[in-house]
Order: structure tokens, then sequence, then C-alpha cells
């Protein structure tokens, strides 16, 4: 996903306001273009750790996604607003989709959640966490077949994604509910027979 327009908000003596809308073009993940059969990651788990972890889109009409994102971030202390091109986070999140980026504390990032961080390019990219090493937080868009060269550490993160707005939904979430239920259940039944 690329980012079209950032929007932030500071706090002022206990209330938010907008403070600054930038023009920017910021990558949010822009590497997959394959279809989700053919590319991304494959595996149940981390899957369902993202589903569990990254908040499904808000549908709202077209043209509203950023709107929606902006008044969102306005009500959390120094969030931001990113709009969202590109296809490394089909099907989670279709281009065009606006997300509201929170700051978070380095050590209270879970695997699963979708992070912001600037790469050494500086762009911002929104991928997911999928894993930890000594240097930082292994991230991943789901429709990437590798982790992402860089990792996330406390000097480029940003935020993590606490809500987003789209204007069609994915049956993605569903479906891999429905596979993650079925596979518990198939698991399940093994295990007493």
């Amino acid at each position: 996903m690329q980012t079209a327009r950032v929007s932030s908000s500071v706090s002022h003596n206990g209330k938010l306001f907008p403070f600054v809308r930038v023009v920017a073009a910021v990558v949010v993940g822009f590497f997959g273009i394959c279809s989700r059969a053919e590319a991304g990651i494959k595996s149940q788990r981390q899957l369902a750790a993202i589903v569990a972890q990254t908040p499904a889109p808000h549908l709202v009409a077209e043209g509203e996604q950023l709107k929606s994102a902006e008044k969102m971030a306005a009500q959390i202390k120094d969030a931001i607003a990113l709009w969202g091109v590109g296809q490394s986070m089909e099907p989670l999140y279709a281009p065009n989709t606006a997300v509201v980026v929170a700051p978070i504390k380095y050590d209270n990032v879970k695997k699963g959640m979708t992070v912001v961080y600037v790469k050494r390019n500086g762009r911002r990219v929104a991928h997911s966490v999928i894993g930890e090493t000594r240097g930082g937080y292994l991230v991943q868009g789901i429709n990437n077949d590798e982790a992402d060269a860089e990792v996330v550490n406390e000097r480029n993160l940003i935020g993590v994604v606490v809500q987003a707005y789209a204007s069609a939904d994915t049956s993605f979430r569903n479906g891999l509910s429905q596979q993650v239920a079925a596979k518990d259940r198939s698991s399940s039944d093994k295990s007493n027979t």
C-alpha cells in the first residue's frame, strides 16, 4: 500500500485537534501483485494471529475512507491517518483502505499486529508481525512471499494499526476463520478417537 495523505493529531489542554495534513508518497508495503492463492503467507497459524490482532476495516462509502480515518485519528492522542494503495496487505486490506495508526511501546508489540515503520529509504511500510529476532520484529505483507529485509525496532517503529476504513470488504476474514475452525474441529475429532 502506498500512502497518499497523512493526518496527525496533537493534544492541547486535554483536547485533540487536527494538527497537520501532509501530502506524501509513503509506501505501505507495495510488493505483491500476485493473487492470494499464488503468493503470500501460507501458515494458517500466522494468518490466524494476524486476523486476531489486526482490526477489520469498517465499511464506508467510496471517497469517505480517509475522512473517516482522520476523524478517528483526531480522537486518539498522537494518532495519524494513512491512505493506503498497493497490494501487499491484500486481501486483509484492499487498496484504497485508510488506516489509523496509534503509537505503541515497542515492548507491547505482539505477533499478528500490523505495524507501521520507516524503512532505511524513508518510506513508511505497514506489514504484520510474524516473528521476532534479536534485532527486532520480523514483518511481512500477507500477500508477499517473504518477510521484509528490514526488521522493526525501537528506532523505526511508528505505531500499530488500530482502525481501518474501506469502501469494499473482502471475504478473507470469514474464509480464514472458517478454515481455522474446521482445522480445530478436525484436530479435536482426531484426538477424541
